[in-house]
């Protein structure tokens, strides 16, 4: 026997709005997101994340083996997962006073000989 339920359609409006809301952020869960990224893609993920680079220094880099990729039928794929490990690690901290205060005590010390 089916249940009759009485509503005003102000109510009616938001069971289905939360319905909808509660489909449409499952199916974002459920999209896989593929870690292989072909060329152009990997410079725009580098882009995002703060690491801007051209499409001559990345051939340049893989060429030179500097970079994580692969080749697939001849093209050039990354992982997004690598690339920006591997961006993350080209960057240099910021000034660090500790080894300029070691530089300038070495300094003072070759010169009081």
């Amino acid at each position: 026997m089916n249940k009759i339920i009485v509503t005003t359609s102000d109510e009616l409006r938001l069971i289905v709005k939360e319905a909808v809301i509660g489909l449409d952020a499952r199916s974002e869960e459920q999209k896989p997101e593929f870690d292989t990224v072909n060329l152009e893609t990997a410079l725009q993920v580098l882009t995002e994340n703060g690491y801007p680079t051209s499409k001559g220094k990345m051939y340049k880099l893989t060429s030179e083996g500097k970079i994580p990729h692969r080749l697939y039928n001849n093209k050039l794929v990354f992982s997004r997962k690598e690339i920006l490990e591997w961006a993350e690690s080209q960057t240099k901290p910021k000034h660090d006073a500790t080894e300029t205060i070691r530089a300038v005590a070495r300094s003072a010390r070759r010169k009081m000989r």
